[in-house]
């Protein structure tokens, strides 16, 4: 092995061991692949690049266990999976992304693949969570919510609140899986490539086919109808609402992408990372996150019929 052969290799192992380590924080957990998507370009070995993957995988596991070992052989042992549903998506997500490097043109491809084993843990946690045997699980979470928002010392009954908003889980766990992939690809991506003009106009023309909006109105429309009818299949309501908002973060980040098309035909100056910090920052204002959250899947849906760019 070469010396530049070893030295990448050392720094994916050493990324992996900060990825296992961050996916211990809540917050740290969405960006746990970010060092070793950062360090696979130097190697150029799939099969070495899937195996830190198995590796992370296999010690995010290991150590979940042992965290939650009080709840094996227990009825709430269902709560270690949902621990572990963040970490795992994000492995086996940043996996795909990773292994296709080099093997497709398209960044939107490239993404849509990663995302399908997302949506996949992402949807059997949403049929769990929809069934009455679950109901153990969700108490937990509510109780471990309340334990630091205590009602008591703000004069404030936040069960209702907290309780409403774990039950609302079985629609959203997919879209949510998927949209915090976009995280670490697009951090590692943007660094990577801040300075390769093709990977910038790549980013600019990401696109779905024109096919995939009928997916779309197909799920909102089931979405809609399982309001209305209380005779709606459980399983259906989780599959079309989880479906419908996959594919809004997908339409998403299309519309992030016509905005980078939009910068840059005034000026090259302007990259994607400067427009995708931007959008994250209008994300968190009162006001402007409803025009992003909105506004964006909105402009990503249109381009099925109106070309801009």
């Amino acid at each position: 092995m070469e010396q530049t052969d070893r030295a990448a290799l050392r720094n994916l192992i050493l990324g992996a061991v900060l990825g296992v380590i961050l996916s211990r924080f809540s917050i740290g957990s969405i960006l746990m692949t970010v060092p070793v998507l950062l360090a696979c370009r130097g190697v150029r070995r799939d099969g070495i690049k899937a195996g830190v993957f198995g590796a992370m995988l296999l010690a995010v596991t290991v150590w979940s266990l042992v965290s939650y070992r009080e709840l094996i052989g227990t009825e709430y042992w269902p709560v270690m999976l949902t621990g572990l549903y963040v970490p795992v998506a994000m492995i086996a997500g940043s996996a795909v992304w990773a292994l296709t490097y080099g093997r497709s043109g398209s960044l939107m491809r490239r993404f849509f693949w990663a995302c399908i084993p997302v949506f996949a843990m992402g949807l059997l946690m949403s049929l769990y969570f929809a069934i009455d045997e679950s109901q153990g699980v969700r108490d937990i979470m509510v109780n471990s919510v309340l334990y630091y928002v205590r009602s008591d010392t703000l004069g404030v009954d936040f069960e209702p609140i907290v309780r409403m908003v774990v039950d609302s889980l079985m629609y959203y766990f997919a879209p949510m899986g998927v949209l915090l992939l976009a995280f670490p690809i697009v951090v590692s991506d943007v660094n990577l490539n801040r300075f390769d003009e093709q990977w910038q106009y790549d980013f600019a023309n990401m696109k779905l086919p024109d096919t995939y909006v009928w997916v779309l109105f197909g799920s909102l429309a089931l979405s809609l109808l399982s309001v209305w009818l209380k005779a709606f299949p459980v399983w259906l309501k989780a599959l079309s609402w989880n479906l419908a908002l996959s594919m809004m973060v997908l339409y998403f980040v299309v519309g992030v992408s016509i905005l980078v098309a939009f910068a840059r035909r005034r000026t090259a100056a302007i990259t994607a990372g400067r427009i995708v910090f931007t959008v994250c920052l209008f994300c968190f204002i009162p006001g402007l996150n409803v025009v992003a959250v909105f506004g964006l899947p909105v402009l990503g849906i249109l381009e099925t019929w109106i070309h801009f760019r």
